[in-house]
């Protein structure tokens, strides 16, 4: 623990924020997607219906791709600058482009096949229930579990597959936000950190990095013009309590 940084992330607005929840969601599945035992792969498909249940939002696809044409404006500004990369910025525009064209060709809502198929519906709708999906209850449910592992896998990364364009927006908006700003040391006096924000600028994250061995969390709250932070040290059996120490970390405003 004694050299681990630990990144928390702060998103600003509704995009931003299913992307991250669609991160997480991705990278779970994925782990658990080559595991072995019938546990994880249980896991697996509550994560992928987990994905089906973000990915139901009808507004989705529109909003990804107005935050895409916002991006690729914002990207096109940057030509001017003489020391760009204008070969990466090409590139990243290009994929830009390819994504939007995508989102407005595919009308079908992300994930449509999973979404009419029965199996998964069932499954889906006892997910909530505590032990709603043990074999009592979901009898098919039990009987392809029992099927070979290998079987299942493919089955599994087929369904996975349906959200192959989501996955790929969801992680190049998070790495083009992430990129957009460096991280620069701060100090939190007394635990407590506050800056001023330009009104003007669209926020979209704010990042915080700490070293792990400080054993404190932040918490952050973001208004128009004023950006706040409290640094908590962690109590499993009690409250958490603002650090009386002066804390160094390292901030970084992403905008685009």
């Amino acid at each position: 623990m004694t050299n681990e940084i630990i990144i928390y992330e702060q998103p600003l607005n509704e995009q931003i924020r299913l992307c991250l929840r669609l991160e997480y969601l991705f990278e779970q599945a994925n782990y658990y997607l080559h595991c072995e035992s019938l546990w994880d792969l249980r896991q697996t498909l509550n994560t992928i219906l987990e994905i089906l249940h973000i990915a139901d939002r009808p507004d989705l696809k529109n909003k990804f791709g107005q935050a895409l044409n916002q991006y690729a404006s914002s990207l096109t500004q940057l030509e001017k600058l003489p020391d760009i990369d204008k070969q990466k910025l090409h590139s990243m525009l290009k994929q830009i482009d390819q994504l939007i064209d995508e989102i407005r060709i595919n009308t079908q809502k992300t994930g449509q096949e999973l979404r009419e198929n029965e199996f998964l519906t069932a499954i889906q709708q006892r997910l909530y229930t505590p032990a709603g999906t043990c074999n009592f209850s979901l009898p098919a449910y039990h009987l392809w579990l029992h099927q070979d592992k290998a079987t299942l896998k493919q089955q599994l990364s087929r369904w996975l597959d349906s959200f192959k364009q989501l996955q790929t927006i969801t992680n190049l908006m998070l790495k083009l936000i992430r990129e957009s700003t460096a991280f620069k040391n701060t100090k939190a006096i007394g635990g407590f950190y506050q800056s001023n924000l330009e009104p003007s600028i669209q926020h979209q994250m704010i990042r915080i990095s700490i070293a792990a061995e400080n054993r404190l969390f932040p918490e952050i709250s973001v208004g128009r013009h004023r950006l706040a932070v409290h640094f908590f040290t962690l109590d499993i059996n009690g409250r958490a309590a603002q650090t009386p120490n002066d804390i160094i970390f390292a901030l970084a405003c992403c905008k685009l």
